[in-house]
């Protein structure tokens, strides 16, 4: 839990008096590049000195309980940890012992979990000849080599490919399948959407929105997908009264039909009015969930 934390770097405020309550789970740390997510982080493990503010993990103050804080949690940052003349192995195996694990314990652990991220016998490569895919493996294994309770994981898809990606996002449902709580702080919408149970949204140094992901995705019941069907002309001159008379989200157009998603707090029957004034046949008109796409941008606006 965080209350009005305030940061400063020099003239920059990079937390505003933020606010959070952080719930058990996978929890998404969202906002666009600059807006405060590292820095809370850091924040936490006690690497960066708020300037007022009080937080609290597990009833431990960063400020006071800096080891016993590590002890607990697993860091996986963003920028590159890696050292380059190190293998896979020694490099997983280096942090358990910072971690407090002792030489017998580190070694045949770090197997474990390299085998877990699924990295085989590149492990014994230097981490210089490593993919990015491979060196966001081998983050993830040294943040889980002392199988801490709590993990915060610094854009853990950044750099890698479609299938690395959902790789990845499967190894962080079966960690928080083992009782874990994760923060994991991103800025790829689509992956948080698929893996995060609750989410908060930063933007220049505050929260801006915060609660499950079900809540945020559900809280607007006006939102509406449409398919019509008709000439290209009828189309044409239908999309453009939609588009002048209510917020339209998208369209798109195939096999000569039309789907459009909009914003309508009022009736159906002022849409099928409209439809047949353009001579358009209305297919279908069902509630359209949110995306967490739409979320964020609204969030933004609202700040904005």
């Amino acid at each position: 839990m965080a209350s009005d934390v305030i940061v400063r770097f020099d003239n920059i405020l990079a937390l505003d008096n933020f606010s959070v309550s952080i719930p058990r789970g996978v929890v998404g740390l969202l906002g666009p590049n600059g807006a405060g997510k590292s820095t809370f982080i850091k924040t936490i493990l006690g690497l960066v000195e708020p300037v007022s503010g009080d937080i609290d993990i597990v009833g431990l103050d960063p400020r006071k309980d800096v080891m016993s804080i590590r002890d607990r949690v697993g860091y996986m940052p963003e920028h590159d940890c890696l050292v380059d003349s190190m293998s896979g192995l020694e490099m997983v195996t280096y942090f358990g012992r910072l971690s407090g694990m002792t030489k017998e314990d580190s070694i045949p652990r770090s197997h474990e979990v390299l085998d877990f991220v699924g990295l085989g016998e590149e492990r014994y490569r230097p981490t210089a000849s490593y993919s990015t895919g491979m060196k966001q493996r081998v983050k993830l294994a040294q943040a889980i080599v002392h199988d801490p309770s709590i993990l915060f994981l610094d854009e853990p898809t950044n750099g890698m490919d479609p299938l690395g990606r959902e790789e990845m996002l499967e190894l962080i449902g079966k960690i928080a399948a083992s009782d874990k709580s994760i923060l994991v702080s991103s800025h790829i919408l689509q992956d948080m959407e698929k893996v995060c149970q609750y989410v908060i949204i930063i933007d220049n140094g505050r929260s801006v929105a915060q609660g499950t992901m079900a809540s945020l995705l559900d809280q607007d019941m006006t939102k509406r997908r449409m398919t019509v069907r008709g000439s290209p002309k009828s189309l044409q001159t239908f999309s453009e009264q939609i588009h002048r008379d209510f917020e339209e989200t998208s369209i798109s157009e195939e096999f000569g039909q039309m789907n459009i998603v909009f914003i309508n707090d009022g009736s159906f029957a002022m849409i099928l009015d409209m439809a047949k004034g353009h001579d358009v046949q209305v297919r279908s008109y069902v509630p359209d969930r949110l995306t967490l796409e739409d979320v964020f941008i609204r969030s933004m606006k609202r700040d904005a």
